[in-house]
This record gives structure tokens, sequence and C-alpha cells, in this order.
């Protein structure tokens, strides 16, 4: 059982070491998508409603988009702020975007814990 621990606990560190690759190249002065998926995802918990990965890609400007480095800077910015515990999960679907396949995905909810 011990070994199943660290053996999740390599995983999650690998997964948070890439996430902050991802983000660190994301950054780079000639894009600007990593600050817009923030700037969206921000108002997006202020608002205390719950929301997808699609709602904050919908959101942002085209020509933002256009300038992702990477498919994996959006869930690279959710996975930071859910292990920030910004953002926790309330539910799931199954995202309609062809790309991904109908795979499982989490529906977000800012996490105010002193309301």
């Amino acid at each position: 059982m011990a070994d199943d621990v660290d053996q999740l606990a390599l995983a999650l560190a690998d997964r948070r070491a890439g996430q902050q690759a991802n983000l660190a190249a994301a950054t780079a002065g000639h894009r600007r998508y990593r600050e817009a998926v923030e700037a969206v995802l921000a108002d997006l918990v202020a608002t205390g409603h719950p929301f997808t990965a699609d709602d904050v890609r919908q959101a942002v400007p085209a020509d933002a988009e256009a300038e992702a480095h990477s498919p994996n800077v959006l869930p690279s910015v959710l996975g930071t702020w859910a292990a920030r515990r910004v953002i926790v999960p309330c539910g799931e679907y199954r995202s309609r975007r062809r790309p991904r396949r109908a795979s499982r995905n989490r529906v977000w909810i800012g996490n105010h814990p002193n309301e």
C-alpha cells in the first residue's frame, strides 16, 4: 500500500511539474493566451456560478486563442487553480468538442470558504 501512495505522489508531482513548464512557456512576452484564460477564469469565479473549460474557452478572445502555443495551457491553468483551491469541482459532463472525444470533464465553481 505504501508503494501505491509513493507512486501517486510521484505522479502528482510529475503532473504539477508539467503544468508549471507549460505555463512558463505560455508567459513569453508575445503570448497572451494564458493571461486571457486567467482573466476569464477570474471573472467566472467571481460570478459564483458553475462553469466548464468549454465556458472559459468560448470567452477567451479569438486573437488571444490564436496565440496559444499548446492545447494544454487551459487545462494547466485549471489544474493550477484547483491545486491552490481557488476552484473546486462540483460536477462532471461530457465534452461536445470533437477533439475531446466526449471525454469526462469537470464542472468547476469558485471556492469561497468565508461566505
